[in-house]
């Protein structure tokens, strides 16, 4: 339990109604997507970075953990709050300071939501590249923090991609201001891309200077479905290395298929073994000779059926179809392990045979769907109950994925991050020099260790 000393600090530093220390009214800020649940010692909220900075000062001299958080969509509890951590809350940190068109940028706070964002500059036909599935929801600081992206990262770019310069205060308490507001820009280390994805280890966001760019005013999208997943794979390689570059390149699995139809009767026939979901962006007087030659490309692969949306609500008949997946993945499966794996897409047909055959080694249902353009399936393990999903061959048939992926040279994380579920994996992947550095690292940034402890490295 928290000092009552410490509560009354943070009282008398912040706002009315800023500082929860009851449980019933810090228990909603003790969990993610993860569903693993920590209660607070207490939650603290901020509104400007004179807060933030006055809190992380007396969290170093007291030796008190922090778990900053935006709006808890993380799938791997990077903000739940463990080892008797306070909550800091940036939702009412939402402001967008700036948006300046001719030097496609724009300045935001980091509790601002990423769809708040995109509609507001939708209005002067720019966007930021990000789109993460939790956009309606999730806030800007929360995709930095995770690297989070989403179909549009194909050809847009991840948010390290997409960020020209951070504001940010260190474990210690200091201000720190990293990047450029240019589009080039070499002078001193490239802190701003190393802070983006570190899951609030390193320090806690204030301001974020984003690169946005014009929206292109077309958009035509094209279904294609497969007789087994080679087919699939080899078009997803061919339509990757020609010239024009996908908006965004979704892949469906066999047991996708299935549970699509059985909430959209019959969208897929009987004999389709997979399906890509396929989108290319241009400006009107182009976009019909960029789909002529992608159907060509398309045409020179086996394939059972192309079909092209030829209006609004085409599209969102084949998007709804691909959008369906979740609630039937939460209809038949109450219990999964949801993972985001990533491997070069020419090794897309080794991965997902093998996912097959693990799945019937363990008797695992797994279902594969995700981000084909940049090699990250969202692996699904279906189980009927928590004891199944807890179990010794829930153990081995994910760590035989785990490795199965590595062997592929492909990654643990596409984009969801390590926080608390993965980080027994890390080693897997990188090696104990490697992640001694790392730690060092963030004992530069946070020497005290109080920025979100235990997570990520």
């Amino acid at each position: 339990m928290l000092n009552i000393k410490h509560i009354k600090y943070f009282k008398k530093i912040l706002p009315k109604n800023f500082v929860f220390s009851e449980p019933g009214d810090c228990w909603a800020y003790g969990y993610d997507n993860s569903k693993i649940h920590v209660l607070p010692e207490c939650v603290l909220f901020a509104n400007n970075k004179n807060q933030i900075q006055d809190i992380v000062k007396y969290c170093f001299e007291n030796n008190i953990p922090i778990t900053t958080r935006g709006r808890g969509t993380g799938n791997t509890g990077g903000s739940v709050p463990i080892g008797n951590s306070i909550v800091l809350s940036l939702e009412k940190m939402d402001k967008i300071l700036k948006v300046d068109i001719d030097n496609r940028l724009s300045i935001v706070e980091p509790g601002v939501i990423n769809k708040v964002l995109q509609d507001i500059l939708k209005k002067q036909n720019f966007f930021w590249g990000p789109d993460p599935s939790s956009q309606e929801y999730s806030t800007i600081g929360g995709n930095i923090a995770n690297n989070s992206a989403g179909p549009r990262a194909i050809k847009y770019g991840t948010p390290r991609d997409n960020i020209l310069g951070l504001e940010f205060i260190s474990g210690k308490g200091e201000i720190h201001k990293t990047g450029v507001k240019t589009s080039k820009g070499v002078v001193g280390l490239d802190l701003t891309r190393l802070f983006t994805g570190s899951e609030g280890v390193l320090g806690i966001l204030t301001e974020a200077t984003l690169k946005i760019l014009p929206l292109n005013n077309i958009v035509k999208t094209i279904e294609i479905t497969f007789e087994n997943v080679e087919n699939a794979s080899d078009t997803i390689i061919s339509l990757m290395t020609q010239p024009i570059t996908p908006y965004k390149l979704e892949f469906i699995d066999n047991e996708s298929i299935k549970l699509i139809n059985t909430i959209k009767k019959n969208h897929y026939d009987k004999n389709c073994n997979s399906a890509v979901l396929l989108e290319i962006d241009g400006e009107k007087e182009y976009i019909d000779i960029m789909l002529e030659k992608i159907i060509k490309v398309i045409k020179k692969n086996k394939y059972k059926k192309v079909t092209v949306a030829g209006n609004k609500q085409d599209i969102e008949e084949l998007w709804s179809a691909r959008k369906s997946l979740s609630p039937a993945l939460r209809e038949i499966g109450g219990y999964k392990i949801n993972e985001d794996i990533a491997v070069p897409i020419s090794n897309l047909t080794i991965l997902l045979t093998n996912l097959n055959r693990l799945s019937e080694k363990y008797a695992i249902k797994i279902v594969n769907f995700g981000h084909a353009g940049n090699g990250n399936i969202h692996v699904n393990l279906l189980f009927k109950s928590d004891e199944e999903k807890k179990s010794e061959n829930s153990k081995k048939c994910l760590e035989e994925i785990f490795d199965l992926v590595l062997s592929l040279d492909g990654t643990l994380s596409g984009e969801h991050g390590i926080g608390i579920i993965k980080k027994k994996f890390i080693n897997k992947e990188i090696d104990k020099k490697t992640l001694s550095l790392m730690n060092d690292i963030k004992k530069q940034f946070d020497p005290n260790n109080i920025m979100n402890p235990n997570k990520s490295i």
